[in-house]
């Protein structure tokens, strides 16, 4: 069962887990992942909410459950200039020999579960969520 949930929820929502990504990167540097994990929901909130609005739908019952906030930001028909932000997250790579590139839908599985990222390659990924959130905030 998908839990449907409306934009008022999903707004007040995108900003408690985007100050609690503030509060922890603020608290605990080592705790990286938390963080991006926060972020990575709050721009899923942020962006669903979006298009709810722009839909004229009550709940997240017309939307198909996913994480993949590329499918979503091209729903929205996301600026040209949040092209690049969207890019910078398909380009997240793992802390290894190989470093290995993580799906865009993927990304918070990599944070839940605790595999080790690229240093800058994760701080791009957070500053292009929080770019996300952004946008949505002022859409």
């Amino acid at each position: 069962m998908v839990l449907q949930v409306g934009a008022k929820a999903l707004k007040k929502r995108r900003d408690e887990l985007k100050v609690s990504a503030e509060s922890v990167e603020a608290h605990s540097k080592d705790d990286a992942a938390t963080a991006g994990l926060l972020l990575f929901y709050a721009a899923e909130c942020g962006l669903k909410e979006r298009i709810l609005f722009r839909r004229g739908l009550r709940d997240t019952a017309g939307l198909e459950p996913t994480h993949d906030l590329r499918r979503l930001a091209k729903d929205l028909g996301l600026p040209p200039a949040m092209h690049s932000a969207l890019n910078r997250l398909g380009s997240c790579r793992l802390h290894s020999p190989a470093g290995a590139s993580i799906a865009l839908a993927d990304l918070h599985q990599a944070w839940h579960y605790g595999a080790k990222l690229d240093g800058d390659s994760e701080r791009e990924a957070k500053a292009a969520l929080r770019a996300l959130i952004t946008w949505c905030e002022r859409d």
